[in-house]
């Protein structure tokens, strides 16, 4: 009987094991290419605001965060930097600045979701199909929507 039961929770641990992994490393294989650094120059060219994803917020840990830097113009939202893959990322705009899941949660609800993140290392949202008033806002959210994490915020104003 217990040969039987160290079978199955070694056999129920490594199925285990597979699925996080495969939950991990899915979104990495299924990102599409990022951005040209042409492209990323060009967008962030025109922008009227610039700003730093620190990986280091309250909010943020080793499996949810961004680092790098984010130009932010009327039409387009253009990140170069690292993010920590996963799935269903959203960027939001705020009117006020957030560091945490708690905060981002408070206000979710007024906060203006612009586009989806597909790549982890550069990517640019076009906003051009909804024209943004940035004077309401202040800050960049990336946020995984499936599993309501905060990923990271930037403050550019």
């Amino acid at each position: 009987m217990k040969k039987i039961l160290a079978y199955l929770a070694s056999h129920l641990l490594a199925l285990a094991v597979g699925f996080g992994a495969g939950v991990y490393f899915l979104p990495i294989l299924t990102a599409g290419d990022g951005p040209s650094a042409a492209e990323l120059t060009q967008a962030a060219g025109k922008a009227r605001y610039t700003a730093v994803f620190k990986k280091d917020l309250p909010g943020s840990d080793f499996l949810h965060w961004a680092q790098g830097t984010v130009a932010v113009s009327e039409d387009t939202i253009a990140f170069e930097g690292k993010i920590a893959p996963g799935p269903d990322y959203k960027v939001y705009l705020t009117s006020e600045y957030v560091g945490t899941k708690e905060e981002f949660l408070k206000i979710k609800q007024q906060a203006l979701r612009v586009g989806e993140v597909k790549t982890f290392e550069r990517f640019i949202v076009d906003m051009s199909q909804q024209p943004v008033d940035l004077s309401r806002y202040n800050t960049v959210v990336i946020w995984c929507e499936t599993y309501s994490q905060f990923i990271s915020a930037a403050q550019f104003r």
